[in-house]
């Protein structure tokens, strides 16, 4: 992503000076204000922004100048000159458990929550914008306005939603931007400028209500990492299961440091504890250690936002790799083996779908998703008559599980295996993917006896958790 330097400040005089030329055409009569001057008459106080009107830009006015407000008109304000979003955590009590919610998970070191008594606040607050984004056409960021911590609106099509956002990196060339998401603490890479549109003030200055945090007082078993073994325990362990969280120190990047607590049917874990019961961590007195720890540093000298610092961490990392990716002649090519030469397992080569045969004339059918293992829906309907699709989703929303559903336009390749493979006569618009565990629990809760069903489910998981693409391609046979 080409990084040009900051020309906010050339931009904002030039639009400083059409404005002005603007309101002396549009407005004869009324003398412009110069800027930085107080106004000669009672006007409410504008801030340096841009101000649209509801239906378009009707009218542009600059700090200090006057606005006329009418009954049958509301003057909208987009935010172009903040550099960042305000975090609300002064209301987070240290030392307490309390209710929780997680949106996502990097890493033990790097996940987000969100404290369950906001939710309902937060999920009006993204209705009213997703509401007012979706019922206009404008607010379209111009090129010349593209610049670098720029807030802004940014449309997700796999989510159908609008999500508060702020530019990490822009390039003119491709016309596209980083965009970093505030409210889900991640972020997009090569997003086009036709997804962005000008946040307006009213929805930037409301405070992010996330708390990024990492396990208290653990660390690796081996070396200084996190391997995607843990990761994918720490992500099933906190699946779909209610989560409680007991802040206990914030670090000088913001990062709380938390005992997290997961609450399942068999017992209440404590995800600290049971990655040290697992092995694959250890005790370890981090949080003493915090005052020494090196962090990245933003333009202000401050450590940066933890999520923030290990994007540009990966850019850095992706950089090195392309350097270090040098041609090979044909000489070297003979002395590599071919497993380091090439990828043993290339993702685009493998199967989407799965088909285990459970006796001779039924069949168990896995789908790949992303890096999740997960069971079509109509593989449980064939496999238990008495259930059909709308059934087994209202089981599943009793057991705490939510499907994930593809479509032909959201998942092409997916959809048309899948599509292959149904037995029924009609053709579903839809297809409901179910993870190991519902599905798992949903056998159980019907007094499947079917032994090698479950042996397969639990393979599954395993292969799953470890990342082994070789599942995709091995033959099973139940007995």
């Amino acid at each position: 992503m080409h990084r040009n330097p900051s020309h906010g400040t050339q931009l904002l005089r030039r639009f400083l000076q059409q404005a002005e030329s603007y309101n002396r055409c549009m407005f004869p009569k009324t003398s412009s204000t110069p800027i930085n001057k107080p106004a000669k008459h009672g006007d409410d106080y504008i801030t340096e922004q841009i101000l649209f009107c509801q239906n378009g830009i009707d009218q542009m006015n600059i700090r200090n100048s006057s606005v006329k407000k009418t009954s049958n008109e509301e003057v909208l304000i987009a935010d172009v000159t903040s550099n960042g979003y305000k975090y609300e955590t002064s209301s987070l009590k240290l030392n307490v458990i309390q209710q929780c919610c997680i949106v996502s998970i990097i890493s033990p070191y790097a996940f987000t929550i969100q404290l369950t008594r906001d939710l309902v606040e937060c999920d009006a607050f993204f209705k009213t914008v997703n509401d007012y984004y979706n019922s206009i056409d404008d607010l379209h960021i111009p090129r010349e306005y593209l610049r670098k911590n720029l807030l802004c609106v940014t449309w997700d099509p796999t989510a159908s939603a609008w999500n508060r956002s702020q530019i990490m990196e822009y390039d003119l060339v491709d016309d596209t931007v980083n965009v970093f998401f505030v409210d889900l603490n991640s972020w997009e890479e090569h997003v086009p400028r036709s997804r962005l549109r000008f946040i307006l003030t009213k929805y930037s200055k409301r405070p992010v209500r996330l708390l990024t945090c990492r396990l208290a007082a653990i660390t690796p078993l081996n070396g200084h990492e996190w391997n995607n073994v843990v990761l994918k325990t720490f992500q099933n362990v906190v699946d779909n299961c209610q989560c409680d969280v007991e802040p206990l120190y914030k670090g000088r990047d913001n990062t709380f440091y938390v005992n997290l607590f997961a609450a399942h049917d068999e017992a209440y874990v404590c995800i600290n504890d049971f990655l040290i019961h697992c092995k694959m961590a250890r005790p370890i007195d981090d949080i003493s250690k915090e005052k020494n720890q090196v962090y990245v540093l933003d333009e202000h000298g401050q450590p940066m936002h933890s999520m923030i610092a290990l994007y540009w961490k990966a850019g850095e990392t992706m950089r090195e790799n392309e350097i270090c990716a040098k041609p090979i002649n044909v000489d070297q090519r003979s002395s590599i083996s071919s497993d380091s030469s090439q990828t043993k397992y290339s993702l685009s080569n493998l199967p989407l779908t799965k088909i285990v045969m459970i006796n001779s004339y039924e069949q168990f059918i896995f789908a790949r998703y992303n890096s999740y293992i997960m069971i079509p829906g109509f593989t449980i309907s064939n496999l238990l008559n008495e259930l059909d699709d709308e059934k087994i989703k209202r089981f599943a929303n009793k057991l705490g599980f939510k499907p994930i559903t593809i479509e032909l336009f959201s998942h092409p390749g997916l959809y048309s295996q899948l599509l292959k493979l149904v037995t029924k006569s009609f053709t579903p618009s839809q297809i409901h993917l179910y993870s190991i565990d519902c599905i798992r629990k949903l056998l159980q809760m019907c007094e499947c006896t079917h032994e090698n069903l479950y042996e397969l489910l639990d393979r599954a998981r395993l292969a799953e958790a470890k990342d082994d693409l070789s599942f995709w391609e091995k033959s099973y046979k139940l007995q």
